[in-house]
C-alpha cells in the first residue's frame, strides 16, 4: 500500500513537472515573439520621435533646449501644507527628456508633438511634456515588476493619451480611448487635470492593474472596484517616489515619519481645491484624498453609498481610503526595516514594496472580501521573495485597519507559501525577477481588450429586472478575514449578495447609463437617473433579447458628485 502510494507521489510530480515545462515553453515563445517585435516598435517609435519633432520644430517654446530637458511638475501644480483660499503654483523642475522604454507598454498623446523644451506652466506644450514625464515615469517604474510580456489590455496599441477630453474636474482610464484628461474653469482659474502627475500616475496605475489582472474590470463588487481606486493611488505614491528631489523634501517633511500627512500623502491637491470650490465636503480639506488618514474596515453593507469625505461610505474611491492608509503604513515601517530614512532607503523600499503589491494581486483571487486575499498574497510572497523581511511591517498594518482579522494573522503562518519560477527572458535583455505561483493564476496579462478574460456571467436577480453580471465568486485561496465591527462578519457575505449591493450603490449613485436598455428597463427606473449629475461609469448592454449585461465604461479619478459649473466670465 505504502508502495503503491510512494508511486502515485512520483506520478503526480511527473505531471506537475510536465505542466509546469509546457507552461513554461509557451511563455518563452510567447516572449521569443515579443523580443521579434521590439526592435521594430523601437525604431518605428523613434522614427515617428524624429518626425514629430521636425514637423513642430519651434512651436511656442521660450527657451532652448538645457542638457536635453524640460520642464516638469513633480507631483502636482499645488503644493501647501495648509491649503489656502489662493493657492499659487509650485515651482517646476527640468528633468530629461522622458522616454518609455518599454516597447509592449507605449503610450501615444492625441495631436502633434512640440519639441522638447523648457516651456512655461500653463501652456499646451507644458502640458504635453509634463503629461509625458509622468506617464513615461510610472511605466517605467512598475513595468519592471510585471511579467514578462504583460501589455495593454486596450483596444489600441500603443494606448491612447488624451489630453483634454472634454469639460470636467475628473479624469479616466478606459479600454476603448485609454487615458482621458479634462478641462474645466472655477473661480476663473483653468483647471487640467492632465498637467497632475498624481492625477496622471492614478489613471496609468488603473491601466496597470487592468493590464495584471484584467478580470477585475468589470467585477461586480465593492471591494475590487476599491482597490482599483486604491491602486491607483498607490501608483501615483510609488511614481513620486522616483524623483530624488520630492524624495528629500518629503523626508524633510516628515521627519522620515512617512505616514503621517505630507506632500508625498496628499494626492491631487490642485484638482481636490477646484472641487472643494463647488462641493466643499466632497473631498478632503487639502486635496482630493490623503493616504496619511485612520480609516478602519468596515463591511460594505454596513456603510452607506455616499458621506462627506470625513466619514467612510462603501463608494470605491472613498472605501478605497482603507487599503491606502494601510499601504502607506506599510511603507513607513518598510523604510525603517530597510535603513536610515534617506533617499536610497526609500527608493529601495517603494521598489519592494511595489514587487509585493504585484505579487500580492498575481496571487489573490477575487473574492467578496477580496482586500484581505491581497494582504495575505502579500505576506506570503514576502515571506517567499524576501525571507519574511517585512512580516511585522505588513501584518501589524493590515491588522491595524482590520483589513485582516488578528485570527487570519496567526492563522497565515501555517498556510501555503508560493514558489519561485524563474522567467525566460529575451536575448539583451536583463532577467526579469522570478515570479511567484500557487498554480493556477491567470494569463490575463499577456492578452489585450479583444481576449481579456473575465469572471463568469451569472444572472442576478435586482427585484424589478434581472441584470447578468460578473460577480467576485472566485475560491479563495487564504483562509483568512477582516475584522468584524458589526453583528454579520463581511467573510459571511456571498457573491451573490456582494454584486447586489455593488449594483444597487450604482444605481444610488446614478452611475449606470440606463439609456441603451431603454424599452427593456421600466421607466420609473430610468427617471431619476436622467437628473443625476454624475457621470456614468457603467452602462447596460442588452444581450439575446431582452437580456441585460452590466458593462464597465471607465475607472476615474473620483467619485463625482457635482457638475462643473459654466465658465466665469
Amino acid at each position: 500500500m505504502a508502495k503503491r502510494m510512494m508511486q502515485a507521489d512520483v506520478i503526480e510530480e511527473q505531471s506537475a513537472a510536465t505542466s509546469e515545462l509546457a507552461a513554461a515553453q509557451t511563455q518563452a515563445a510567447q516572449l521569443l515573439r515579443d523580443a521579434a517585435a521590439q526592435m521594430t516598435i523601437g525604431l518605428q517609435t523613434l522614427q515617428q520621435t524624429l518626425d514629430r519633432m521636425a514637423s513642430n520644430r519651434g512651436a511656442g517654446a521660450i527657451a532652448p533646449v538645457a542638457q536635453g530637458q524640460i520642464n516638469a511638475w513633480e507631483d502636482d501644480p499645488f503644493s501647501e501644507a495648509i491649503a489656502t483660499e489662493d493657492p499659487k503654483d509650485a515651482t517646476p523642475i527640468q528633468v530629461a527628456i522622458p522616454v518609455n522604454n518599454n516597447p509592449l507598454l507605449q503610450t501615444q498623446i492625441d495631436g502633434p508633438s512640440p519639441v522638447p523644451r523648457i516651456y512655461a506652466p500653463r501652456t499646451p506644450e507644458f502640458r504635453y511634456w509634463t503629461t509625458t514625464a509622468a506617464v513615461a515615469r510610472g511605466v517605467n517604474f512598475w513595468a519592471q515588476f510585471l511579467p514578462a510580456g504583460t501589455r495593454w489590455t486596450t483596444f489600441q496599441d500603443p494606448m491612447r493619451v488624451t489630453l483634454v477630453a472634454g469639460e470636467d474636474l475628473n479624469a479616466n482610464y478606459t479600454r476603448q480611448f485609454g487615458l482621458r484628461f479634462f478641462q474645466a474653469t472655477v473661480k476663473g482659474r483653468d483647471f487640467f487635470s492632465s498637467e497632475s502627475p498624481d492625477v496622471a500616475c492614478h489613471e496609468l496605475g488603473h491601466a496597470i492593474l487592468d493590464a495584471i489582472r484584467p478580470e477585475l474590470f468589470d467585477a461586480a463588487s465593492t471591494e475590487t472596484a476599491a482597490f482599483h481606486e486604491s491602486f491607483g493611488d498607490m501608483s501615483a505614491i510609488l511614481s513620486a517616489l522616483q524623483i530624488d528631489s520630492l524624495c528629500e523634501e518629503v523626508l524633510r517633511e516628515t521627519g522620515g515619519r512617512l505616514n503621517i500627512n505630507s506632500r508625498l500623502s496628499r494626492l491631487a491637491e490642485q484638482l481636490g481645491w477646484a472641487i472643494r470650490q463647488l462641493s466643499p465636503s466632497a473631498v478632503d480639506s487639502d486635496c482630493l484624498r490623503n493616504a496619511a488618514n485612520r480609516f478602519f474596515y468596515r463591511n460594505p453593507d454596513d456603510i452607506p453609498p455616499s458621506t462627506p469625505a470625513t466619514q467612510l461610505s462603501s463608494e470605491a474611491h472613498s472605501f478605497s481610503r482603507v487599503f491606502t492608509g494601510a499601504f502607506l503604513d506599510i511603507l513607513a515601517r518598510m523604510v525603517n526595516i530597510v535603513g536610515p530614512p534617506t533617499v536610497d532607503n526609500l527608493r529601495t523600499a517603494s521598489g519592494q514594496l511595489a514587487q509585493l503589491l504585484i505579487d500580492g494581486i498575481r496571487l489573490a483571487n477575487i473574492v467578496p472580501t477580496y482586500y484581505s486575499q491581497v494582504a495575505a498574497s502579500m505576506a506570503q510572497a514576502d515571506r517567499e521573495r524576501f525571507d519574511g523581511k517585512f512580516q511585522v511591517a505588513l501584518m501589524s498594518s493590515f491588522a491595524e485597519r482590520g483589513i485582516l482579522e488578528l485570527a487570519s494573522v496567526v492563522g497565515l503562518a501555517q498556510a501555503e507559501l508560493p514558489r519561485s519560477v524563474r522567467q525566460p527572458s529575451p536575448l539583451g535583455v536583463a532577467a526579469p525577477p522570478p515570479l511567484l505561483t500557487l498554480g493556477g493564476e491567470s494569463d490575463g496579462y499577456l492578452r489585450t481588450a479583444h481576449d481579456a478574460p473575465e469572471l463568469p456571467i451569472v444572472p442576478l436577480r435586482m427585484g424589478y429586472f434581472t441584470l447578468e453580471v460578473c460577480p467576485a465568486n472566485e475560491h479563495p485561496r487564504f483562509d483568512v478575514a477582516p475584522a468584524s465591527l458589526g453583528v454579520a462578519p463581511a467573510s459571511t457575505r456571498t457573491a451573490e449578495d456582494d454584486a447586489r449591493a455593488f449594483v444597487e450603490d450604482l444605481i444610488q449613485l446614478g452611475r449606470i447609463d440606463f439609456e441603451p436598455a431603454r424599452g427593456v428597463v421600466a421607466p420609473e427606473l430610468m427617471a431619476p437617473q436622467a437628473s443625476r449629475p454624475s457621470k456614468k461609469t457603467h452602462t447596460l448592454v442588452v444581450v439575446e433579447g431582452n437580456k441585460m449585461r452590466l458593462k464597465r465604461l471607465h475607472f476615474d479619478c473620483w467619485g463625482a458628485c457635482c457638475a462643473p459649473r459654466e465658465k466665469e466670465k
